[in-house]
């Protein structure tokens, strides 16, 4: 659906996105998530033309987004909201509907009334949270074949965050929407991504399906009598391991079949446990290997 190849850009001499190589597919959910100004807002602006690269080049539908009619296919919700001055939701949704050909304003009523959105008041009068919601509502509304949505949920309570997932998953499974999100609620994430693109200083330093992505790191707890030998093997890697108390806590990328068989070898084993690592962990290990986040607070 998306493909993105060798996208560089640089503001100045402030080199903001790297090389980047993405793949989101068509009715998938793709999170993007990274450090803070990693350069995600970047991305989904080129993606809509309104950066253009300075190399690389950026696919939609097998075709070049550049000189081609797809705006109607794709709609766009920027972190940073802006609302025309007078505007209600109502008079924003008439104005959009001559952009996207199968806006419908049934779903458009029917959003209105689930998120309980006063149609008289002024975009720029409502609250942060409103204004999100808002948001939502018209993206949903446009019924085009892709979302951009950029940090959607920031500043939403849990209930209405709880909302924007029911709609996001019912939207995707009955007419196969394409969603690019990104966002710092890693936990919510996790229950709804199909694909992962992980963004650190203008790199993907990761992308896979969530699926493999959480085969592949494993967390694992286990205890020792005596003295203790840490295994080694090109099969796995240790992305960490403290000690807490008596029992270490390993984060391993690999063979962890191999991992707990060298370890039962080198050392007399008393407790073993492999643990699922959620996005949030995953995402602190990968970042943790580059050295982000290792300082420590004294």
């Amino acid at each position: 659906m998306i493909e993105i190849k060798g996208l560089k850009k640089a503001f100045d001499d402030n080199h903001v996105l790297i090389d980047i190589n993405m793949h989101v597919g068509e009715g998938k959910i793709y999170g993007l998530v990274g450090s803070n100004g990693c350069g995600k807002t970047t991305i989904m602006k080129h993606i809509m033309s309104i950066y253009a690269p300075d190399a690389g080049k950026i696919m939609y539908q097998g075709q070049s987004i550049f000189g081609r009619e797809y705006m109607s296919s794709i709609y766009y919700v920027q972190d940073d909201l802006f609302f025309p001055f007078n505007y209600t939701i109502n008079d924003l949704f008439n104005y959009e509907k001559m952009f996207y050909p199968n806006a419908s304003e049934a779903v458009f009523n029917k959003l209105k009334t689930y998120f309980k959105v006063d149609e008289q008041k002024k975009l720029r009068t409502l609250s942060k949270g409103q204004k999100r919601q808002a948001a939502f509502i018209l993206a949903i509304a446009s019924q085009t074949e892709t979302l951009l949505l950029d940090e959607i949920v920031d500043g939403l309570d849990a209930v209405v965050r709880k909302k924007f997932w029911q709609v996001i998953m019912s939207e995707v499974m009955d007419r196969k929407l394409t969603l690019l999100i990104s966002s710092h609620a890693l936990t919510e994430l996790d229950n709804i991504c199909d694909q992962v693109g992980i963004l650190h200083e203008g790199k993907i330093v990761k992308e896979e399906s969530m699926e493999i992505l959480k085969e592949e790191t494993k967390r694992i707890q286990y205890a020792v009598k005596g003295d203790y030998t840490l295994p080694k093997s090109d099969a796995y890697e240790i992305l960490q391991d403290k000690l807490i108390g008596k029992v270490h806590f390993v984060v391993l990328k690999g063979d962890a079949d191999l991992f707990e068989t060298d370890l039962y070898e080198l050392n007399e084993v008393l407790l073993f446990e492999v643990l699922t690592m959620s996005l949030e962990e995953i995402f602190i290990s990968e970042l943790g290997g580059l050295g982000y986040g290792n300082e420590e607070y004294n």
